[in-house]
């Protein structure tokens, strides 16, 4: 039979390790620093990109370069990815993220 001495002195030593390792894992959390994502992502950014995407438009209707079929094709996509940029963004706040 095993000695009961021996065997409150393995537990006891048992536990004075996981004490000092949950001391040492709290430790390591206290001093890691906290780093914080910030949301910048706002509807003036939205809209910025938007009116840039209709200037782009705009400023390919006016150029005489380029031959009809392609005026129309730039412009006409363009003016989707702005309404799509705002589309996007609008989805994106209902579903609050």
């Amino acid at each position: 039979m095993n000695d009961p001495k021996k065997e409150l002195s393995k537990l006891q030593a048992e536990m004075d390790k996981a004490r000092e390792d949950a001391a040492n894992a709290q430790r390591a959390a206290t001093l890691k620093p906290v780093v914080y994502k910030p949301q910048k992502s706002g509807f003036d950014v939205v809209i910025v990109g938007a009116g840039m995407l209709i200037v782009l438009g705009l400023s390919v209707a006016l150029a005489s370069q380029l031959t009809k079929d392609q005026v129309t094709a730039l412009t006409a996509g363009s003016i989707g990815g702005a309404g799509g940029l705002v589309i996007g963004y609008g989805i994106r706040r209902s579903k609050g993220k």
